[in-house]
């Protein structure tokens, strides 16, 4: 069973951004970048899990980006991972999530897979659409929202879990499939210090942008796209009212009065 999973490198939550002078994304300068550690590092733990508990034979860690989402791949590596893909783009190169599958989905094609793994949404642009446009163009079914799996090799089926409104539900399909996966049981592993060297010698492969274009042609369907119009960061906020007080219950006093009178929310 060869398992591939897909990440995203992605603006750590912390940091802070500001818009490109283009009006179109951030400015990357000063920002620092992470593996989307939300749903994508759920979903790199979760491959790993399968090859220790059901005999998966490898993990490729598969990225579309520019330069630095090398990181990310390296990172996957050192949790475990066996192998690395990454489709290279320009710096500046603004995709958006279903050209991002084509490109995917135009290189998995041509690579061992049994059990494609993508986190639910990215945390920049928690657009969610990744996972089913990849089983689209794969022509393969696509379960989404997953926290556990367990695949039968013998029957070629997956049982699977998630959490639906009011309750759990426990359902299996067929595999090779595309898996959307939500947060898991378990926490990722903290790569150690000798895996993470280990991650240096394991290999990575590089695609350009062209190479993947010229295979993402071959996917059925018309050609996805789609453009960025703008980007800004929300206004900051105002409206803060600051109470002059001399002593607490003066201030307590002060603080229900215009929550009633203004605010109107007593």
């Amino acid at each position: 069973m060869d398992v591939i999973v897909c990440v995203k490198h992605v603006p750590d939550a912390e940091t802070r951004l500001r818009a490109a002078s283009n009006g179109k994304w951030i400015d990357p300068d000063g920002v620092k970048f992470t593996v989307n550690n939300t749903y994508d590092e759920a979903a790199a733990e979760e491959a790993l899990r399968l090859k220790e508990k059901c005999g998966a034979k490898s993990v490729r860690v598969v990225t579309v980006g520019p330069p630095r989402a090398e990181e990310a791949l390296r990172y996957v590596l050192s949790m475990g991972a066996d192998e690395a893909t990454h489709i290279e783009t320009p710096a500046d190169a603004l995709l958006d999530p279903l050209t991002v599958a084509r490109l995917l989905a135009g290189v998995i094609k041509t690579l061992p897979h049994d059990i494609v793994m993508v986190g639910k949404q990215a945390a920049d642009d928690e657009a969610g659409v990744v996972g089913s446009a990849l089983g689209a163009l794969l022509g393969l079914p696509s379960y989404a929202f997953v926290t556990e799996l367990a695949p039968d090799a013998a029957t070629k089926t997956l049982k699977m879990h998630r959490y639906v409104e009011g309750g759990e539900e426990h359902f299996q399909g067929p595999f090779p499939a595309v898996i959307s996966l939500l947060k898991g049981a378990a926490d990722p592993r903290t790569p150690t210090l000798p895996n993470i060297l280990k991650a240096r010698k394991k290999p990575l492969t590089k695609v350009s942008l062209a190479d993947a274009q010229t295979r993402a042609q071959a996917l059925p369907g018309a050609p996805a796209s789609g453009a960025v119009r703008s980007f800004a960061l929300p206004p900051p906020k105002t409206g803060a009212k600051m109470i002059e007080y001399q002593t607490p219950d003066e201030a307590a006093e002060k603080l229900v009065k215009l929550l009633r009178e203004e605010a109107k929310v007593l």
